[in-house]
């Protein structure tokens, strides 16, 4: 059976344009990719300001304040008031180990990325802190202790105490 010439030409117009479609298919394909890149991005920078945010309020709370101030005299702390500090510098952690997990998987820009290193050597000069992260340590992945281990002999150097 011999098909028309009609029919002949629109399954040879049908095979030239398939390609066509197949790479206008994979550009939108792609630019949706992007975008979906950019909204993770936008989700993960977020939940990281909404994570700062709630740790920043709960560092306010009178009792923790009260914690803040004896450790900056140097002075010692009731057990009640170690466990209260322990369990906030452990939310602390956890949140910096979040970010540095997002920062591996590449969903940080760089000047977030340092701006968060920056924070976290700070948060890592006090000798409670360091004290803090020695026995925590273990309960984290390999690689952000590796991490956290480098930003404290960095912050130690810098002091003259390493």
């Amino acid at each position: 059976m011999e098909l028309s010439i009609t029919t002949q030409i629109i399954i040879l117009c049908l095979q030239t344009l398939g390609p066509f479609t197949v790479l206008i298919t994979v550009y939108f394909l792609v630019t949706e990719l992007r975008e979906q890149n950019k909204v993770s991005r936008a989700n993960a920078r977020q939940n990281i300001a909404d994570s700062h945010q709630r740790l920043a309020l709960a560092g306010l709370q009178k009792e923790l304040v009260e914690i803040k101030i004896k450790l900056r005299n140097n002075e010692p702390l009731t057990d009640e008031e170690e466990s209260m500090y322990i369990t906030h510098f452990s939310a602390i952690i956890r949140a910096r180990q979040n970010q540095f997990y997002q920062n591996s998987i590449g969903m940080l820009d760089g000047d977030e990325w340092e701006a968060m290193v920056a924070s976290f050597k700070t948060l890592l000069s006090d000798e409670k802190n360091i004290e803090i992260w020695s026995f925590m340590s273990p309960t984290f992945p390999k690689d952000f202790v590796e991490f956290v281990d480098k930003k404290i002999q960095e912050g130690k150097m810098y002091r003259g105490k390493g």
